[in-house]
């Protein structure tokens, strides 16, 4: 039985081998470090990073991230709830994911988060009523589908027009053309997300000629 437990040998109370199994063990220590290096590359750049709560949502590690000054990104009403309630800061509070229902919109507004990526001109239509509701102006990114193969598993890619993710290439120019009407809702920049597990980095460079090609879309409007 304590093979299991050799690989953090040096990190682990000889006292959980006591304990019953299975279990999570969480190095602290280590997500520090990592925090730390991570924020130092960044910072080169004036990159804001932002922990993706879907990851893991313990409150411990959330709260050592939050510390270090991370943002949070959140995919769900309830992971949003749980970004302010271990004190993320609002500003750095950012909602994306499908299928957002009225009640986590109104929850993100009255918090006062600092965007919503949106996936579709039906969602920005209901945040931009929601927000009229209560004389709020919200801020939005646009969710691209880049239509970028990530050459990863066919379950987990969502950067291709197949897959149900995002804004599809031929409607975005439509899309910025109705943006200015929406009264209640300010356009600030512009998210992808193209799949997980990706072992390549052409993919990751394929996709970032196709942002810029959208950005200066937005720019010149």
């Amino acid at each position: 039985m304590q093979k299991p437990y050799s690989v953090f040998s040096k990190h682990i109370h000889s006292g959980f081998e006591k304990i019953e199994t299975p279990f999570n063990f969480y190095d602290l220590d280590l997500l520090r470090k990592t925090i730390e290096v991570t924020l130092q590359e960044s910072s080169k750049y004036n990159y804001h990073v932002h922990y993706a709560l879907k990851a893991n949502a313990n409150d411990r590690i959330l709260e050592i991230i939050q510390k270090a000054g991370l943002g949070a990104d959140c995919v769900s009403g309830n992971e949003v709830r749980k970004a302010v309630e271990t004190g993320f800061s609002k500003d750095k509070i950012v909602f994306a994911g499908v299928g957002k229902s009225d009640a986590e919109i109104n929850y993100a507004l009255d918090a006062g988060i600092f965007c919503f990526n949106c996936e579709s001109r039906q969602e920005i239509e209901v945040i931009n009523e929601l927000a009229g509701n209560k004389n709020l102006v919200a801020q939005i990114a646009l969710r691209v589908n880049p239509g970028v193969d990530a050459k990863t598993h066919h379950y987990i890619t969502t950067g291709l027009e197949e897959n149900k993710f995002g804004i599809n290439a031929w409607e975005f120019d439509e899309l910025l053309d109705l943006i200015p009407a929406f009264t209640n809702i300010k356009l600030t920049g512009l998210h992808f997300h193209i799949g997980s597990q990706i072992r390549d980095l052409k993919p990751f460079r394929s996709l970032c000629l196709k942002v810029n090609e959208y950005y200066e879309k937005v720019k010149l409007r």
